[in-house]
């Protein structure tokens, strides 16, 4: 069965969603990392992605949507919330391609913290952390950040055509993908087998 995502909650595109950027001093081997990485976060709500999988703010709210949406209907492909989410962002039907697609990877020297905010009454409304929950989410990354070897960086989301082809949208002769594009990609995980 196809379940029709909703659209996008209005205001989306200027919500930050919770992500924090990091950089590496040298390659990290993606095994690793990855292991270190599920090792030392404070919870099941941070993900990890690769070198310019997180390119627009609209692109994570509509993962999280579509992720959150599945597990209130207990409808979920992955067996957690996070591989779920990970799974639409992917925009694919198969969990184990979307680690493959939106994970770190040998080389790697960049990527994202991803803090998945909390599934309320409501999923029609974006769970904002507050300014309390905001600085124990910069103070938790950091200490996550130390415990990998990389440094928290100050970059911001950006759309490119690396990104999007990591994630598997073809390319195109336009340049890189338009933000309402990488939502389409995200929306296209119901179809993808």
């Amino acid at each position: 069965m196809i379940e029709n995502s909703l659209p996008p909650p209005r205001g989306m595109t200027e919500v930050m969603f919770p992500f924090l950027a990091w950089g590496a001093q040298s390659p990290i081997k993606g095994a690793a990392f990855t292991q270190a990485f599920l090792k030392h976060r404070p919870d099941e709500h941070w993900v990890l992605v690769g070198e310019g999988v997180a390119q627009c703010h609209a692109q994570l709210w509509t993962a999280w949507h579509s992720a959150a949406r599945r597990q209130r209907r207990g409808t979920s492909l992955a067996r957690s919330f996070d591989a779920e989410f990970l799974r639409y962002l992917a925009g694919t039907h198969h969990v184990s391609e979307a680690f493959k697609r939106a994970g770190v990877r040998n080389g790697d020297l960049s990527g994202c913290f991803l803090r998945l905010p909390l599934i309320g009454d409501s999923i029609e409304t974006l769970p904002l952390p507050d300014a309390k929950q905001a600085a124990m989410i910069e103070a938790q990354a950091a200490d996550l950040a130390a415990a990998l070897g990389v440094e928290l960086t100050k970059r911001g989301l950006e759309c490119t055509t690396e990104g999007a082809e990591r994630l598997g949208l073809p390319p195109t002769d336009h340049g890189a993908p338009t933000c309402d594009a990488l939502v389409g990609h995200v929306l296209s995980a119901e179809f993808h087998s």
